[in-house]
């Protein structure tokens, strides 16, 4: 083997070796952090074939945070104004797959509101407007019978199993990604959910402030990891009007986070953020 073949091999052995700790240390940390650990006699849940196939595409609890965290952040939250937290679902499918994406996961977070508010008449109209973005992005067979069953489910008022339903769609939409081999909209879909989930956790903080309450902001780790991967998207797509906004907008509420890091977010700090990531949903879902 020639010796530049070696190194590369070996640099990119080293590399994937790196990539598989740095996706541990991930789970342990964001499991410790909202409080989701569980160790059972100090042993480490074992990684299946399915898990190390998403470490090696960059697929982690970062790129694709469990929903169940977000579902714990607003059921601290509880109870929810929904009237001015809801917005309309979106009429129209924009025609850029990476809007569609960020679109998507937006839509999940919104299935959250919905769940928490326990609003039936949403629901129908959520799961067609699911199945259309998933149209878009290929994946339509992963969505179809999840979107029939959240419809079933919201009638019936049965909203554990709405729950259930929505992370058993995250899930099989993140795996279609996987087989795709397309991480970075597996990433998009990740961020568009934090980003309305972020604004539906600072508008409710916002209209019932309290310090206890600021703390469910408190998501350094996630917006310092957006703002990162941001910066690794295409050029074609890193230059585009919409990616410009986005990049802005999460640096802006990256800020406003690190600045009240040492004295706690005050009622100023949450409608910083409430309007950041208002703004930044809005550019996603504007179709020129």
């Amino acid at each position: 083997m020639p010796l530049k073949t070696a190194i590369a091999t070996a640099l990119r052995t080293r590399a994937r070796y790196a990539r598989r700790i740095q996706c541990l240390l991930s789970i342990f940390f964001i499991r410790w952090a909202t409080g989701l650990t569980t160790p059972l006699n100090g042993q480490e849940e074992p990684l299946t074939e399915q898990g190390y196939e998403r470490e090696e595409l960059g697929v982690n609890p970062y790129t694709a945070p469990s929903i169940a965290r977000i579902f714990q952040q607003l059921d601290d939250l509880r109870p929810l104004p929904f009237e001015q937290l809801q917005r309309e679902f979106p009429k129209v499918s924009p025609p850029g797959r990476e809007q569609k994406g960020l679109i998507f996961g937006g839509l999940i977070a919104d299935g959250f509101l919905v769940v928490e508010a326990e609003r039936k008449n949403a629901v129908d109209n959520l799961g067609r407007v699911l199945m259309r973005e998933a149209r878009g992005l290929g994946v339509a067979d992963r969505v179809i019978r999840h979107s029939a069953s959240l419809t079933e489910l919201g009638r019936r008022g049965a909203w554990q199993a709405v729950r259930k339903e929505l992370i058993a769609t995250q899930a099989d939409v993140e795996q279609a990604m996987i087989e795709l081999r397309d991480q970075k909209m597996a990433h998009l879909i990740s961020l568009g959910g934090w980003l309305r989930g972020l604004e539906i956790s600072a508008g409710a903080i916002e209209l019932d402030f309290s310090a206890q309450r600021a703390k469910i902001l408190a998501q350094e780790d996630l917006v310092d990891y957006f703002t990162g991967e941001l910066k690794t998207s295409p050029p074609t797509v890193t230059h585009t009007p919409l990616f410009e906004k986005i990049r802005a907008g999460v640096n802006a509420i990256r800020v406003s986070l690190n600045k009240a890091r040492a004295d706690g977010l005050k009622r100023a700090d949450v409608k910083s953020i409430h309007e950041q990531a208002r703004e930044v949903n809005a550019a996603i879902r504007q179709i020129d």
